[in-house]
């Protein structure tokens, strides 16, 4: 049996990530998006400590990402960044020794802010944040076997950082707030066969597709927005449609406003889809779906490159527990949403 650890963000899971990265021993792998200055530092101590580092990013210089790649690489540390054309190095992977984190948001303070203490709730003040989805996972080496050969294969075509990276493009993050109430995370134990790691933008939305196409029960999607013209999301939106009409309850939650051309397509469709409201929550920044008892968490947008040739991670849960989990948190942030 696996040790699972299902968390939210603002609410605990960058207090988690913080303890993650602190506690390695010996190695630390990790492919992320944006690595800032919130949690640089942790991987820098972790390479003067002589914990082996390596570290992936995206080809970017926002948020931080140039400044990580100096410093760590100063500390002891390997970083390589990857791009290939328009696709990006998008994913949320990090495996710590033995163990492994997936998740829906950056290591940057606004996507994972932690209490300074090490404090969790209910004993934690309650944090400003986006809202994100992260799986911490422990005992399940086939899994983290899987995560060590797909960042493996990404080391040998990923390319030293850029000695020049360029200006960075202009921060915009947009407001983000204090969900309430914020919740501990959730500890469960569970088969390794229960769960599946895909990783791969085409990879992500076929897992999607395949969920959703045999769903009889429920359907709930949380994504910060849906680009209806990407042939991959036109795709998964009709199963939404069939799922619906099937008799399944099915649901959509944006994290933010829709472009007027989305939210025109998305209004036609006669699935109920709802906005959150920073003013009453915050931010969405999560990528998830509850289907029937799985839960999925990934770091897919679902877009062309999200659903395409962008490096994405996604876990799998089968299990009744981390379903009822991130279900209960969708339904809280639904229930402070705006209507479409």
């Amino acid at each position: 049996m696996a040790s699972l650890t299902c968390a939210l963000g603002p609410d605990s899971a960058g207090t988690l990530l913080t303890k993650f990265l602190r506690g390695a021993s010996s190695r630390i792998d990790a492919a992320c998006y944006e690595v800032g200055p919130a949690y640089r530092w942790a991987m820098i101590d972790a390479a003067r400590r002589g914990v082996a580092v390596r570290l992936l990013l995206d080809r970017h210089g926002g948020d931080g990402n140039a400044g990580t790649a100096v410093e760590v690489a100063r500390a002891g540390g390997r970083c390589a960044v990857l791009r290939r054309g328009r696709a990006q190095a998008h994913w949320k992977l990090l495996i710590v020794d033995s163990a492994l984190a997936v998740g829906t948001g950056n290591l940057i303070w606004r996507d994972a802010p932690r209490d300074p203490h090490g404090r969790i709730p209910p004993r934690a003040p309650a944090l400003r944040g986006t809202r994100e989805w992260w799986v911490f996972i422990s005992g399940a080496p086939s899994i983290v076997s899987v995560a060590r050969t797909r960042l493996r294969e990404a080391w040998g075509v990923a390319a030293s950082p850029p000695v020049r990276w360029g200006a960075a493009d202009a921060d915009a993050p947009g407001e983000v707030g204090i969900p309430r109430p914020e919740v501990a995370p959730l500890d469960l134990s569970i088969q390794t066969c229960r769960l599946r790691l895909l990783t791969g933008g085409a990879a992500v939305a076929a897992g999607l597709h395949d969920l959703i196409s045999a769903a009889r029960r429920r359907v709930l999607i949380t994504a910060p927005y849906i680009d209806t013209r990407a042939a991959r999301a036109r795709s998964l939106i009709h199963d939404l449609t069939a799922a619906h009409r099937r008799g399944a309850t099915v649901r959509v939650l944006l994290g933010t406003p829709p472009a007027p051309r989305d939210r025109s397509a998305l209004r036609h469709l006669g699935i109920a889809t709802r906005v959150m409201d920073v003013s009453r929550s915050t931010r969405g920044h999560a990528k998830g779906a509850i289907v029937d008892g799985v839960a999925v968490v990934s770091s897919a947008n679902w877009s062309g490159d999200g659903l395409g040739g962008n490096w994405e991670a996604a876990l799998v849960i089968d299990h009744p527990g981390a379903a009822s989990y991130f279900a209960d948190a969708w339904a809280r942030d639904d229930e402070v949403s705006d209507p479409l």
